[in-house]
């Protein structure tokens, strides 16, 4: 039986566990093979004091956010994380090219059934989720391996107007008739919550993220954006429905 893979595409070192990381840990746990690609190493990551630790901004951030991202995707069953080199905040039009090359090289030579991003909105208005949101697409528009190409999203039910001003504008979330895929995970929602705290040098974003968490049902919303050679029926509840 042919290896199910699953490629997920983020800006940052937390996007992974902050966005998708209980639908990232049960496919793992039913054998799915997850490979992450991050374009940034987080360099404008905040700096904090945690458990009397220091963790500096400027040269060191980076690094300290490279391993923090390691060990949360070894928490929730990634097989392979691999950095694009790009800097935090600057995924401008001035790099759109070079950062869709080297998605299209993961896509031919990984060969995923399934690949997973933010949506155009980026979730939070984040101009690096959109960036990185819209070069997926286009890398997935430019190759023939992937048969679905999946947007994680937030419900407008969800919206919470404190988080208006968290960078420019917050987005106001998807309507519920525009998602299609719906993954529940309550089961592996205590691996997303040791995922997230592995990221310690945002444990600011960690605690007011996991009061929004501990309040909304245990389920990831997808915008299935994509498909081909796939017998899809909406609505779905397995990213891997009809391949």
């Amino acid at each position: 039986m042919k290896t199910k893979k699953l490629l997920v595409v983020v800006a940052h070192p937390d996007d992974e566990v902050f966005g998708p990381g209980g639908s990232i840990a049960k496919y793992s746990s039913l054998g799915v093979e997850i490979h992450l690609l991050c374009a940034t190493h987080g360099e404008s990551g905040q700096s904090v004091k945690n458990n009397q630790k220091e963790y500096k901004s400027g040269k060191t951030i980076h690094l300290i956010r490279e391993k923090e991202l390691l060990k949360s995707a070894e928490i929730l069953g990634i097989k392979k994380v691999e950095f694009l080199d790009f800097i935090d905040g600057y995924l401008s039009n001035a790099i759109y090219h070079k950062l869709a090359g080297k998605i299209i090289r993961k896509i031919k030579s990984f060969k995923p059934q399934v690949i997973m991003t933010m949506d155009r909105s980026g979730i939070s208005g984040h101009l690096d989720h959109i960036a990185v949101s819209l070069v997926t697409t286009y890398s997935y528009l430019k190759t023939a391996e992937a048969q679905k190409l999946y947007y994680l999203c937030l419900p407008k039910a969800w919206y919470d107007e404190r988080k208006l001003d968290y960078f420019i504008y917050f987005p106001e979330g998807v309507d519920d008739d525009k998602i299609t895929t719906r993954i529940q995970f309550p089961d592996f929602w205590e691996i997303k919550k040791k995922a997230m705290k592995a990221h310690k040098s945002q444990i600011k974003d960690v605690r007011n993220l996991l009061q929004s968490f501990e309040n909304w049902p245990k389920i990831d919303n997808y915008i299935l954006q994509y498909h081909r050679r796939a017998k899809v029926e909406i609505p779905e509840n397995d990213l891997f429905s009809g391949i």
